[in-house]
């Protein structure tokens, strides 16, 4: 599927509510609850997002904008989150996702984005080459891989409780995992 601008805006605005939906009810080891080591709980998820608000997505694209590929995008601290609101209670959490979001797709908005500006590359310090449009279809599809991973967490924990049924159920088969 091509990117399209007003469709990826259409996700991204619908992300802070999505997580809203599947993390508020949650309490003690619900939105404690990992995959192991090296994965992450929920509510750090949570965290990792808002962080991400703050510390990705806009900045990297106003450094296209601004720079294009003379200077390389500054590393991105995946914990970030957990330093800087792990200590925030769930409630405050989610609003200030929904804040960061709401504020940065009217940044987004600002940018009066067009298919020549969404073609205008960058220099990600791993990747290499990318484009505005390659980094704003990467920020939809960061969201919706962490809404999978949520999902996939909670209905881990039922792992022993489904019993037989365990078997026609992929989300409940081992395998790598990632944060």
């Amino acid at each position: 599927m091509d990117f399209n601008l007003s469709d990826a805006r259409a996700h991204l605005a619908r992300a802070p509510q999505v997580v809203r939906t599947l993390v508020e009810p949650l309490q003690g080891l619900w939105l404690t609850a990992d995959e192991g080591t090296g994965t992450w709980s929920p509510v750090q998820v949570v965290r990792h997002l808002i962080w991400c608000e703050v510390d990705d997505w806009i900045p990297r694209a106003r450094m296209i904008l601004e720079h294009g590929e003379t200077r390389a995008f500054n590393p991105f601290d995946r914990e970030g989150g957990e330093s800087r609101y792990g200590s925030w209670p769930l409630a405050a959490l989610l609003d200030e996702f929904a804040r960061l979001r709401a504020e940065n797709l009217r940044t987004l908005d600002s940018f009066a984005l067009d298919a020549p500006k969404l073609a205008l590359r960058g220099s990600h310090p791993a990747l290499g080459p990318v484009t505005l449009g390659q980094l704003l279809a990467t920020w939809v599809a960061h969201d919706y891989a962490h809404y999978t991973q949520i999902s996939r967490t909670l209905a881990r924990q039922y792992r022993g409780a489904v019993g037989p049924w365990k078997q026609f159920m992929s989300v409940m088969k081992e395998g790598a995992v990632e944060a």
